[in-house]
């Protein structure tokens, strides 16, 4: 079932529809701003609609999502977020943990096509990557080194697709090229998702009122600068590391809280 198939399944399909509304007339908001405005004025404006059309979205479907750490993210530049990927809502727990500050996301080819969804992430500094086409990669990656550069942050999945469940995937060494090269500046900020597939990927339709809540951890940023190349190296290693560790934690405290409500 594609994405746009997904929208329609049962559940408040009034809510569903305002929302497309909105996210289009705000995209086009986007596109006529870059005709005359500056990077930075689309940045600041990008990251405030975000803020809004999410925490809309979240309102509406009654979704519970818990953050940590946001004080963790740089205020002052452009960011690259390395991210798990449970499920679908993971771009809506991010953008809502984020608050207003911008980031595209690097999807895959196929989401282009998706109504309203594809020009949208698009309009907000989004890319489209080719799964298994490297030379898709290195195009994608040197036009997000030049977004990074002038003070754009870019999320990405480096499982590529998602895990459908609470147990991390394979992270591909090759998205970690988007933090480590292009001599961006831009610190890496590992993200920690945990609960999405529950409101979508377990029960088959975007369930609300889920007792578990969402969760979204920002681990501390990783400046590249100044790293010997072994260190750059050894990054992704340890940034999977890091990732598995935090991810193991905040379930066994969500596992820890359950127990206690149902005594």
């Amino acid at each position: 079932m594609n994405i746009f198939g997904i929208l329609m399944l049962p559940i408040n399909a009034v809510s569903v529809f305002r929302q497309l509304a909105s996210m289009e007339k705000y995209r086009k908001s986007i596109d006529k701003l870059r005709e005359t405005a500056t990077p930075a004025e689309v940045r600041k404006y990008i990251g405030t609609q975000n803020s809004a059309l999410i925490k809309q979205i979240v309102s509406d479907f009654n979704l519970n999502i818990e953050v940590i750490s946001r004080d963790k993210v740089p205020q002052d530049k452009g960011c690259v977020f390395i991210s798990n990927h449970q499920g679908y809502l993971d771009v809506v727990a991010i953008l809502f943990a984020l608050e207003d500050k911008q980031a595209g996301f690097i999807a895959k080819e196929e989401i282009r096509k998706v109504p309203f969804l594809g020009k949208w992430i698009e309009s907000v500094g989004g890319f489209f990557i080719e799964r298994g086409n490297p030379r898709s990669s290195l195009r994608v990656f040197k036009e997000c080194w030049k977004k990074l550069k002038s003070g754009d942050s870019m999320v990405i999945f480096p499982e590529g697709t998602r895990s459908k469940g609470p147990s991390m995937g394979e992270y591909k060494q090759a998205a970690f090229k988007l933090a480590t090269s292009g001599h961006t500046g831009a610190p890496i900020v590992p993200i920690i998702v945990d609960g999405t597939y529950l409101y979508y990927e377990k029960p088959g339709y975007l369930k609300t009122n889920v007792d578990v809540p969402i969760t979204v951890e920002f681990l501390d940023p990783i400046y590249i600068d100044g790293l010997t190349k072994d260190e750059i190296k050894s990054l992704p290693s340890n940034i999977i590391d890091l990732s598995r560790q935090a991810l193991t934690a905040i379930q066994a405290k969500k596992c820890i809280c359950q127990n206690a409500k149902n005594h």
